[in-house]
């Protein structure tokens, strides 16, 4: 199996795809992603440079096996001024491995706003300038009804905030997945790139050398999917956590003043299943169906003129749009992350930036001439939302600033005190102990949820202060989702797919590769990443926390800030001895 990757200049509009069979062992996804970021990256220059490069990687495993359905894109992050790591569902992974491509590597800027069309690894580049400012949802439509296609192709596009570069902007790609995290989309917009579709014929697709094998590990993995702990993503899906979390009192509200929602029984999950959701459905490659839809109907018009409007919703959604500012009537929700949607943001960004701008302006660090609206409060549908929409229409001093991130409107206006960020990313819906702490903002290589589970260790710890044990337990956990991630299999199934089973499913299509070898390549990215960071200028020892994190109980007890940085110091001593010996530091 080749890895193909497609280079793409987008200064002189060329192309071409070059044989990597020398960075094999990165398998793909972030493995590949990073290495081949590594080599473009100019460490010297803004985030937005055009020189900076853009990489896509689909994920090693996939289409061969049940939910190996993740591509991975790493690039500069505009908010952080550092490594920038986004993953994404949908049909992208699938399409780039039809189109015969392990990843891209993307490069320069359009001479004009255009959008790319990749078909079996040729690119062709048309105009978009008659696109400009339009929302996300109103850019995939026209590409659906004017490109070819239908149902093989993957469309990647930003919004109008992608356009004007907020740092907090996503790609979206196909129908309600996204590249979130970190600023994508403004790197899209730097790049003067409206959208990407990605399609192929499927042609130079291998076939494993053991076929019979290879079904009867694909028959089994898929058994196991649709039939054991998964099922609860089918059901509910994530939105469940948000009464668990809430009972527990570690559900991030208003702005982390509070640790749980007393109108949780209209947002949660359980609620909209029964009032709103309408139906579900799955990546390309995925059984399992964990997406859930929800349809809103709202009048048009005065003459009993309805339209209805499909929105996806998850746990995070739910929290970020709901809690975190607020918001607890249902359809107000729905409508807040259709907004999202249409913009091109990352929803759990925009809600931390919405509670900020809310707690400031109650403290009197912002008024009404920063913001154009006369007052806001948490709840207030209408005048949030114009907030976001300021982003894109008003120029003044305050929304330039928040442009760039929130961490930015606190160096103007202060407010770092109860800034919900980790290393500048917006923190995730879980506020339960130290281990999520820890996990977010230090341990965790992209400061998101999705790095390692501490939200799950601070809920079975027994000793919830035994700091070392709980930064050990995320390490060897980060190593492990290092490796995962370069398969391309959906972290849902990372109970399904143990170091064993990828194991097989990686020698099952014609490479060896042993268990010792993967959790090994796993320490070396997760390290090889974390020495970019601080070379870039992540200082672990000056890491400093927002006191919100400690005024706020977490499932009902304090969380100590000296203990804290405790963890922080182990970490740090432990780390950088690791990396001492893989020759990774200067």
């Amino acid at each position: 199996m080749d890895i193909k990757v497609l280079y793409i200049n987008l200064t002189d509009e060329t192309f071409e795809i070059r044989v990597r069979n020398d960075l094999k062992r990165y398998l793909g996804g972030t493995g590949l992603a990073f290495q081949l970021f590594q080599e473009e990256a100019k460490i010297d220059r803004e985030p937005l440079s055009e020189e900076q490069p853009v990489v896509i990687s689909s994920g090693f495993l996939s289409p061969y096996f049940p939910t190996a359905t993740k591509s991975i894109a790493i690039f500069f992050s505009p908010l952080n001024n550092n490594l920038g790591e986004s993953h994404a569902g949908g049909r992208l992974s699938l399409a780039l491995k039809l189109a015969g491509i392990s990843a891209l590597v993307i490069k320069g800027k359009c001479n004009s706003l255009k959008y790319l069309i990749i078909n079996d690894g040729i690119v062709k580049f048309q105009t978009a300038e008659h696109l400009k400012g339009l929302k996300a949802t109103e850019t995939a439509t026209y590409i659906r009804e004017k490109e070819s296609n239908a149902g093989l192709r993957s469309i990647l596009r930003i919004g109008p905030c992608g356009e004007k570069k907020v740092a907090f902007s996503s790609v979206v790609v196909d129908t309600y997945r996204h590249f979130g995290r970190l600023g994508l989309g403004a790197q899209f917009g730097a790049k003067n790139l409206k959208a990407l579709i990605v399609t192929g014929s499927g042609k130079e697709e291998p076939k494993p050398d053991n076929i019979k094998g290879y079904k009867e590990l694909f028959e089994k993995l898929h058994k196991t999917v649709i039939g054991g702990s998964m099922k609860k993503y089918h059901e509910l899906g994530t939105a469940e956590n948000v009464t668990i979390l809430n009972e527990l009192k570690a559900l991030p509200t208003k702005n982390l003043q509070e640790n749980h929602f007393e109108r949780i029984e209209e947002i949660s999950g359980e609620s909209l299943a029964e009032f709103s959701l309408t139906r579900k459905f799955a990546c390309a490659g995925c059984p399992l169906g964990c997406i859930h839809i929800a349809t809103v109907r709202r009048r048009f018009d005065k003459e009993e003129e309805w339209e209805r409007v499909d929105i996806s919703y998850d746990y995070e959604l739910i929290y970020s749009l709901g809690t975190l500012i607020g918001i607890g009537d249902r359809t107000l929700l729905l409508s807040m992350m259709e907004k999202i949607e249409e913009l091109g943001l990352d929803a759990i960004y925009a809600g931390v930036f919405l509670a900020w701008v809310v707690e400031a302006f109650k403290k009197g660090l912002i008024n009404s001439e920063d913001i154009f609206v006369d007052s806001i409060d948490f709840g207030d549908y209408e005048n949030l939302k114009t907030v976001l929409k300021n982003l894109v229409f008003k120029d003044n001093e305050f929304y330039i600033l928040a442009r760039e991130g929130v961490h930015k409107l606190t160096e103007k206006y202060g407010g770092g005190d109860f800034a919900l960020l980790a290393f500048n990313n917006a923190i995730a819906g879980y506020h339960t102990g130290y281990a999520n702490l820890l996990g977010q903002h230090i341990v965790g290589i992209r400061n998101a949820h999705t790095d390692n589970g501490g939200y799950s260790i601070d809920q079975s710890c027994r000793d919830i202060n035994d700091i070392k044990f709980i930064i050990d337990k995320l390490y060897e956990e980060e190593i492990f989702r290092s490796a995962f991630n370069c398969t391309g299999i959906c972290l849902f199934a990372r109970k399904v797919y143990d170091i064993e089973t990828l194991q097989q499913c990686i020698n099952s299509l014609n490479i060896d590769f042993d268990t010792h070898d993967l959790m090994d390549l796993g320490e070396e990215i997760y390290l090889k990443k974390l020495a970019f960071k601080i070379k870039k200028g992540f200082n672990l020892k000056e890491y400093k926390f927002s006191k919100r994190f400690f005024e706020t109980t977490a499932m009902g007890k304090s969380l100590d800030e000296a203990l804290t940085y405790e963890g922080v110091k182990y970490f740090n001593e432990m780390v950088m001895e690791k990396m001492k010996r893989r020759g990774l530091l200067p």
